[in-house]
């Protein structure tokens, strides 16, 4: 929660740490994590679109069951167009839990937009398997790859590395790698060249 030292920072609170620990502990028993809120909320959506699509289909049904009573159609088609509304109403109610759910599992992936992420996914190729999204994920991972812009950068701080001088790639705890160097930026690793030769 570096944006929380900050701010307390900037407000001129003392035993910053001490404080955003206190508050790390507390924030969860009065506030719920955006994943999750969202997972609720979806949660919340598809019932509601389940009632209404339940609700239609059983208004449909009792209208065909009032024509089958007046005579205006047998039996037999009767229970075919009652099969036919309930299959409906079935595949509109698994349509909408699995555009939830892709919908959810875009947001969860750091998109900056989840319509222009969802348009550029092949959603014929993903299916709902209980709980599960199948053929999400490989698309997803391809679309970080190919449509970094997408997505939400992770902007942590990077300290840059601390050494008691020499090889820039030596540090106290031994040889730094191309990837940690990799990470400086240039500004921090020509300032860690500067401190080495001192």
């Amino acid at each position: 929660m570096e944006w929380l030292k900050e701010l307390l920072k900037s407000a001129g609170v003392d035993n910053v740490d001490d404080l955003e620990n206190k508050i790390s502990k507390e924030l969860p028993k009065h506030f719920k994590p955006a994943k999750e809120f969202n997972e609720i909320n979806e949660e919340l959506k598809n019932v509601k679109v389940e009632n209404k699509t339940l609700k239609e289909s059983q208004e449909n049904i009792q209208k065909e069951y009032e024509n089958y009573k007046k005579g205006s159609i047998s039996q037999a088609d009767y229970e075919a167009k009652k099969k036919e509304i309930e299959n409906n109403s079935k595949a509109e109610i698994e349509k909408v839990k699995l555009e939830s759910k892709i919908d959810l599992a875009i947001s969860n992936a750091k998109a900056k937009n989840v319509k222009s992420v969802k348009a550029n996914l092949d959603l014929e190729k993903i299916k709902l398997d209980g709980d599960k999204l199948l053929g999400f994920d490989d698309q997803i991972e391809a679309l970080k790859e190919s449509d970094a812009y997408l997505f939400e950068i992770d902007n942590t701080i990077n300290n840059g590395v601390n050494n008691n001088g020499g090889n820039p790639r030596k540090n106290d705890g031994g040889n730094i790698n191309d990837d940690d160097l990799d990470k400086l930026s240039d500004e921090e690793y020509f300032a860690l060249l500067e401190k080495n030769k001192k």
